[in-house]
């Protein structure tokens, strides 16, 4: 499953313990564009730990795998890839003098 994804801010990473064992997390602020390249819907995308450091500001194709959730069971999706991506643009007509 791919998507078209708009990453604006890379948040830093998060730790912490808890029941004992230690956990770190990083996300990102990201738009969901259509094929259009116009926002779609916002929202907080989880980075896997190995794409942590290499993930950035810009737009991309984002490749994603499903997993069960260890906390609910929930099959859910998580980014597994990410490639540069260049929005398509409608050329614009110019005027003739």
């Amino acid at each position: 499953m791919q998507s078209i994804i708009q990453i604006l801010k890379v948040n830093e990473v998060k730790s912490g313990v808890k029941d004992g064992r230690a956990w770190e997390l990083q996300d990102c602020e990201c738009l969901l564009l259509n094929e259009k390249g116009e926002a779609d819907s916002v929202g907080v995308l989880p980075v896997p730990k190995a794409l942590r450091g290499s993930v950035t500001p810009g737009v991309f194709l984002g490749s994603f795998g499903l997993r069960p959730n260890l906390s609910t069971r929930r099959i859910e999706a998580v980014l597994v890839g990410l490639q540069p991506y260049q929005v398509k643009s409608t050329p614009v007509a110019v005027p003739r003098a």
